[in-house]
């Protein structure tokens, strides 16, 4: 075995970590040591306030909506990106969506509610 001074204080050091509240002299009980510890552990495995809910929601509309504003409308240049395509796809569905078709507008036209 050895028995040297450098083993026994790494022993003692190790028995000191395992219990730093102790060490430290907060609790000389370990019965209230174990409450303190029971206490800190379930602080963990509470359900988040409404306050921190409600601001997680509001970070993740705000992360969608910047999120969307750099890939639909963000000025790239004129050259070719990685979001060129799916710009496209979605100004022509835009366009479509605002824009009348040419039977609709034969059919505003004879109605009277477009000249």
């Amino acid at each position: 075995m050895n028995n040297s001074p450098i083993h026994s204080e790494q022993a003692a050091t190790d028995g000191l970590r395992s219990r730093p509240l102790h060490r430290q002299g907060l609790y000389d009980d370990p019965k209230l040591e174990e409450v303190y510890r029971r206490r800190v552990d379930r602080l963990g495995m509470r359900p988040p306030s409404k306050f921190s809910r409600r601001l997680q929601v509001i970070n993740y509309a705000l992360m969608f909506g910047v999120g969307s504003y750099m890939v639909l409308y963000q000025d790239y240049g004129e050259r070719r990106h990685c979001f060129t395509g799916l710009r496209k796809w979605y100004f022509g569905k835009v366009d479509r969506l605002w824009s009348l078709s040419t039977e609709e507008e034969k059919e505003l036209r004879e109605r009277g509610q477009i000249k």
